[in-house]
């Protein structure tokens, strides 16, 4: 990978904010045209949203610098803006206050309940002052799907209107581009409106990759095409370079490498994965298969990181948690459930290493879901895996061993392809958890491989 691309991904994901919070609905929209030549006056807006406390609106001057990093936008991800992008200009403070506030309640509790009881976060830690903390870090500017603004931080603005070529007007430019490129999906390809879907975890790491790594790859272009590099000359080492990328070594922050690996990975992700996935997309049918990918985004983190299980539509396997009746007599009470998926299974059976993953063990994933149970202020968890093949099963296997505690309430055991982690709950309950899942075993196991689906129609 040549070191602009390291130079490139590392001012993204240490400068740029995109808002994870879900917005208001938005009008769908149609198939988008090719992009337009000419720009859109700045003048024309529609009826304006409420400014943000402590923003401003933006200058002619600024203005005019926004609408060039518009035109190249536009350009490079063949998409044409259907209004002006508000832009507003605040205080780095304003900005990060601004961005606590839009951490939902309901997402932290969700946190707190699942990440919690897996023993990955401090579930009494403040983790609305951690997710802030880690998102606003140098953060240069951010785009809000839910009010159409562009906000960008006072003294870039004031760099960008100043002396040009200087590196941290590159490196802003380029932030802003890619921000700019939200916009455009916003408006052309429904992002308001995908962020409302209902999703798991693992769904959820699947569209957000989409979204980011569109954003991160048209970033890319753009600064390929300013050195006369045609994007196509450089898709294949996108899509080879995590198998060499130091990861920990390119995205530093003081509060992204404290915090902990659950939330740097679901953070980092959707950039770097998110743009090898897009990388392999793009390559196979150009911008308008990006397009239909958010029309029809993964379903899971694995088709992320394996594209060719995305373009064969390869599912992933139905599992369902049943509610044990001697669990809830016990006063337990079924507090949450999700599918994690391979990114972030990999993240619970890393927890020994270093890196904070796992990538081997998780890679053959095939479907799971966990229930988080609740007692007054106990949390247990049972969680169900499936694996492509038996080896696949030993191996996670092993790993869920080697991260387990030394604790009664926790075990681990596997049953042919499928693998059961228990964790919080009296042993007097794992009896009859385990049969239950037994007999979930034996019929994955009797079950033939999931057919595949015809692939992806490509535009």
């Amino acid at each position: 990978m040549s070191r602009w691309v390291a130079w490139s991904m590392a001012a993204l994901l240490l400068s740029s904010c995109h808002r994870h919070a879900k917005p208001e609905l938005t009008e769908p929209t149609a198939a988008p045209p090719p992009a337009a030549a000419e720009p859109i006056p700045a003048s024309v807006e529609d009826e304006p949203a409420p400014r943000a406390k402590g923003a401003r609106p933006a200058t002619s001057k600024e203005r005019a610098v926004v609408d060039e990093l518009v035109r190249a936008a536009e350009s490079v991800r063949q998409l044409r803006l259907r209004r002006p992008v508000r832009i507003e200009i605040e205080d780095g403070n304003a900005i990060a206050a601004s961005l606590r506030e839009q951490i939902e309640e309901d997402e932290l509790e969700r946190a707190r309940i699942v990440y919690g009881a897996l023993g990955l976060l401090d579930a009494d830690q403040d983790l609305r002052s951690m997710f802030a903390g880690v998102l606003g870090e140098q953060v240069i500017g951010y785009y809000d799907p839910e009010t159409g603004r562009l906000v960008i931080r006072e003294d870039v603005m004031s760099a960008l209107t100043g002396t040009p070529g200087a590196e941290e007007t590159q490196e802003a430019r380029l932030v802003l581009v890619h921000e700019l490129v939200h916009a455009l999906q916003d408006q052309r390809l429904g992002l308001g409106e995908s962020y409302q879907k209902d999703r798991t975890a693992d769904a959820d790491n699947g569209f957000r990759a989409v979204v980011e790594g569109d954003a991160t790859l048209a970033m890319l272009a753009h600064a390929l095409r300013q050195q006369g590099i045609p994007l196509s000359a450089a898709t294949a080492g996108i899509q080879q370079m995590g198998n060499y990328l130091d990861l920990n070594a390119l995205v530093r922050g003081e509060k992204l490498d404290d915090a902990p690996a659950i939330l740097r990975v679901t953070l980092i992700a959707p950039y770097l994965r998110g743009l090898q996935f897009i990388a392999a997309v793009q390559a196979r049918g150009g911008w308008p298969a990006v397009n239909n990918a958010h029309r029809r985004p993964p379903v899971s983190s694995e088709q992320v990181l394996h594209p060719e299980r995305y373009f064969a539509r390869e599912p992933a396997e139905s599992v369902a948690v049943l509610d044990s009746p001697q669990v809830l007599a016990a006063g337990f009470e079924r507090a949450a459930d999700d599918t994690l998926g391979e990114l972030e299974l990999g993240v619970y059976l890393g927890q020994r290493r270093k890196s904070g993953t796992d990538e081997e063990a998780a890679e053959g994933w095939a479907g799971d879901q966990l229930a988080v149970y609740a007692r007054g202020d106990e949390l247990a968890v049972v969680w169900w895996t499936t694996w492509d093949t038996e080896e696949d099963g030993e191996e996670a296997y092993r790993a869920a061993r080697s991260v387990a505690v030394n604790s009664p309430t926790e075990r681990v055991e596997r049953k042919g392809r499928s693998v059961l982690i228990v964790r919080g709950l009296p042993p007097k309950l794992h009896r009859t958890v385990r049969s239950e899942f037994t007999t979930f075993a034996r019929a994955i196991k009797a079950q033939p491989p999931p057919p595949l689906l015809p692939p992806n129609p490509v535009y």
